[in-house]
């Protein structure tokens, strides 16, 4: 085995994050040099039955049955359990979306439910150093702000990059050394993607006219950027206890108390809110004009997109869920989760032993399967704002006298459907932001 220093490396960033834990971790693998490095990496330094592949098939590329069968061969020889699904992408994509959002959400499902049914503690996934600096300049030339300098960050949630510190070129040196191959996407050759555009044009540009470092110092200030976000986040949560209001459902805040901090904290306690409420960040715009009205006297209200409002009155700006009044239903398909004001609410697949759930027997046809509403974290779902769920334009789900009434679908599934309400924002109904 040749390049020991680069598993060396590699178990450091695992111990520095503490990632080396005495669980499963599921690897997205596509097949290309980067997951496979992130595999064999793996295999250095965790036994095979801690180690689970997830790979996807996008049904975009004539060659992907190629790649699919090179990761099970591979994992078969290594002995690594490994989980191989295909989605169509095109076929799944919603109005609206582009293909490389659409694969990118199948793909963070597929991972998402290949980890939850295999009690995977993270998701390690093959992003680079070169990656990163892709990523900061493609947000750059979005118009991004300091937070979009961040590119990729090293951990969210569950989900961690392990090879942030190692370019593409380094790994792939590492497999050719070791004797280990890999299958390349013929589609990364063209410019079809934005961030093919930016890795095969704009950084050969910049590295042959401008810097040929340019790659390591885009890296270096995705990291100084990751270092001031986290002061950030410190410093607002230190700001919002300092001017939030007590005893209130959402957040609430003295205007007084707001009005006497300087600008850029008060943007940034702002957006710490939405962020913390899950919501859609405000383009930049929005963002100074919501500001600037904070400043302003008299009562105001402030839409954040169409799912909250902020209401400036008697002294007290507050947060309070927009759609939950207004909408008389809801369409959903099951697998997706929509927002809906306070609520995050999904039709998920959930087996008839699912703890939580209201369950309501009904005469079924043998075709129809029961479909389960379920509360998270104790919220009654009899709150009479509650809408009707609708799947395909039928409605499975309404309120009747205070409780629900769960109607069938006729789907054929192995396993039932459920609704789950999950808070935005934890047990806000029961004063958690206090």
């Amino acid at each position: 085995m040749k390049n020991k220093s680069l598993e060396r490396r590699f178990r450091r960033v695992l111990e520095e994050y503490g990632w080396l834990k005495n669980s499963r971790v599921l690897l997205g693998v596509s097949g290309g040099s980067d997951s496979m490095a992130l595999l064999h990496l793996y295999c250095s330094v965790l036994p095979a039955d801690q180690i689970v592949v997830a790979h996807l098939d996008h049904g975009l590329r004539r060659t992907a049955a190629r790649d699919r069968d090179f990761v099970i061969s591979v994992c078969g020889a290594l002995g690594i359990r490994s989980v191989v699904e295909r989605r169509d992408v095109a076929q799944l994509m919603r109005r609206g979306e582009s293909i490389e959002a659409a694969g990118r959400r199948l793909r963070y499902d597929f991972y998402e439910q290949t980890r939850s049914a295999l009690d995977c503690d993270l998701v390690a996934l093959g992003h680079t150093r070169t990656d990163l600096a892709e990523s900061v300049l493609m947000n750059l030339a979005r118009g991004s702000g300091l937070r979009g300098l961040v590119g990729i960050p090293p951990q969210r949630g569950a989900y961690i990059r392990p090879l942030l510190s190692f370019y593409r070129e380094e790994l792939r040196e590492y497999l050719t050394e070791n004797g280990f191959s890999w299958v390349e996407d013929e589609t990364n050759d063209l410019d079809l993607y934005q961030r093919n555009r930016v890795r095969n044009d704009v950084l050969p540009s910049l590295r042959s006219t401008v810097n040929p470092r340019i790659d390591e110092h885009l890296a270096a200030l995705a990291e100084e950027a990751l270092a001031w976000r986290q002061e950030i986040e410190v410093r607002c949560r230190c700001l919002y206890e300092e001017t939030a209001l007590r005893h209130c459902e959402w957040p609430s805040f003295d205007l007084h108390r707001l009005r006497r901090l300087r600008a850029f904290e008060r943007t940034e306690l702002l957006r710490f809110v939405g962020r913390e409420l899950g919501l859609e960040a405000l383009p930049r715009k929005r963002t100074e004009e919501l500001s600037r009205l904070t400043s302003a006297s008299g009562r105001w209200v402030f839409q954040w997109g169409s799912e909250v409002d902020l209401m400036a009155q008697d002294g007290v700006l507050r947060w309070s869920p927009a759609v939950e009044k207004k909408c008389a239903f809801l369409e959903a398909e099951i697998g997706q989760t929509i927002r809906w004001g306070g609520w995050n609410i999904a039709i998920t697949l959930g087996t008839a032993n699912d703890g939580g759930c209201e369950k309501l027997t009904l005469s079924l046809a043998p075709d129809e399967k029961i479909v389960f509403v379920q509360c998270k974290n104790g919220v009654s779902t009899s709150d009479s704002l509650f809408p009707e769920i609708r799947q395909g334009g039928q409605v499975v789900a309404r309120r009747e006298n205070s409780q629900w009434t769960i109607f069938t679908h006729r789907v054929k599934y192995e396993k039932v459907c459920q609704i789950v309400f999950t808070p935005l924002r934890g047990n806000w109904r029961k004063n958690e932001w206090n």
